[in-house]
């Protein structure tokens, strides 16, 4: 087993991550946006500690590019 695959199964095996957050989803021209807050806590299941607090902001777009939906003649 390489030193990448051990430290990943440490990481999955030991510790836990707690997510909370808020999020504002708001319908733009041609998509939508999304913004708020990720709060983050990488916890030590076997030291039984937190390890690492993370707090950080969304702000992300998506545009939708037009759609054409072909309509058959109608004889």
């Amino acid at each position: 087993m390489s030193i990448i695959d051990e430290l990943i199964e440490n990481l999955v095996e030991r510790n836990t991550i707690k997510l909370n957050g808020a999020f504002t989803i708001t319908l733009v021209n041609g998509g939508l946006s999304v913004r708020g807050q990720v709060l983050s806590t990488l916890h030590d299941r076997k030291k039984t500690k937190d390890i690492l607090n993370l707090k950080a902001p969304v702000a992300a777009e998506v545009r939708i590019g037009d759609i054409v939906i072909p309509v058959p003649q109608i004889k």
